[in-house]
C-alpha cells in the first residue's frame, strides 16, 4: 500500500506541478493583456476629454490595433485525458486513504488486545524487528507508530514484525 501511495502521489505531483505551469503561463498571458487594457483605458480618458471636434478629427485612431492586441485569450479546455487522469488519481488516493485507515485502526486495535497467555520471558533486542518497540529491562514491547532506526544485525527480523524471547 505504501509502494502504491508512492506511486500515486508521484503522479498526483506531476499531474498539480503541469497544472500549475499551465496555470501560471495563463495568469501572465492575461496579466500582459490586462496591462494593455489600462493602457488603452488611459488613452480612451485622455481622448475623452478632448473637446468632440478635436476627438473626431484626431488623425491617430488608438482603438483598431490596440484592441485587437488586448483582446483576452480563451482558456484552452483541459485536455480529457487530463481530466481522466486527474479522477483516476484522486479517485486511487481516496481508495489507498481508506485502506491505510482502515489498516491504522486494525493495528490499533492489535495493539490494544491483551495477551491471553501471560509467561515472563526476556527479549532479545537484536532480534527485534524495526516496527517493535521493546521496553528498557526487556520484558514487554509495543508496536510503534513507524520504524526504527536499529543497528543491522544477522539476526534481526525485517519483514514482519516479530522478536525472539527466552523464558525467565
Amino acid at each position: 500500500l505504501r509502494q502504491q501511495e508512492g506511486v500515486l502521489l508521484a503522479q498526483l505531483n506531476q499531474a498539480h506541478e503541469e497544472l500549475t505551469k499551465e496555470r501560471r503561463e495563463y495568469v501572465s498571458s492575461v496579466s500582459e493583456r490586462k496591462s494593455l487594457l489600462d493602457t488603452l483605458i488611459a488613452e480612451i480618458e485622455k481622448k475623452r476629454d478632448q473637446p468632440v471636434v478635436e476627438f473626431l478629427m484626431s488623425s491617430s485612431p488608438c482603438f483598431p490595433l490596440s484592441c485587437e492586441a488586448a483582446k483576452a485569450p480563451v482558456p484552452e479546455p483541459v485536455s480529457l485525458e487530463l481530466q481522466r487522469t486527474v479522477k483516476n488519481l484522486s479517485e486511487m488516493s481516496q481508495l489507498v486513504v481508506g485502506a491505510v485507515a482502515k489498516f491504522k485502526g486494525k493495528a490499533k486495535k492489535r495493539r490494544a488486545m491483551p495477551c491471553s497467555v501471560a509467561m515472563k520471558v526476556t527479549l532479545d533486542p537484536e532480534t527485534a524487528s524495526p516496527h517493535l518497540v521493546i521496553s528498557k529491562d526487556r520484558k514487554t514491547l509495543r508496536m510503534g507508530d513507524r520504524e526504527q532506526k536499529l543497528l543491522d544485525s544477522p539476526k534481526r527480523f525485517t519483514g514482519s514484525p516479530s522478536i525472539l524471547g527466552s523464558q525467565g
